[in-house]
């Protein structure tokens, strides 16, 4: 069994199946323009946004029988329009966060048209520590 890179509520990321060869996290922070008469604008600080993650993966369906279904257990996780604790493969919690985007490519087909090789690219929001306010 291959160790857990990364486990988002019950889907699990390992080299066995869907491993992510990229994890990007982005912050950013609010600052909005405000116009001032005969002078340069001034920035106003307004807040953080919610941090983000990124994450850029492969999946080799014919390697030991892991098929083209993983991305779509990561849809119909989506579909469930909640958020999902995500959980390091060494343990440490990370928190609540949301599926905002998922990109899937097929590419090197066999026959019937199915694909040798997937490439995904998941976007994740942070929800929150907690679900005391969803």
């Amino acid at each position: 069994m291959a160790q857990v890179m990364l486990s988002l509520g019950g889907f699990k990321f390992n080299i066995d199946s869907a491993a992510y060869n990229e994890l990007v996290r982005t912050w950013q922070w609010r600052w909005n323009s405000q116009s001032r008469i005969g002078q340069s604008d001034l920035l106003q600080y307004t807040g953080k946004a919610p941090v983000k993650i990124s994450l850029n993966g492969q999946i080799a369906t014919t390697f030991r029988d892991v098929g083209t279904h993983q991305v779509e257990k990561l849809a119909d996780m989506g579909n469930e329009y909640k958020p999902q604790l995500l959980v390091s493969g060494l343990g440490d919690v990370m928190g609540y966060w949301v599926m905002t985007d998922l990109t899937e490519t097929n590419t090197k087909f066999i026959k019937g048209g199915l694909p040798r090789h997937q490439s995904f690219t998941l976007e994740l929001s942070f929800y929150g520590d907690d679900l005391q306010n969803p």
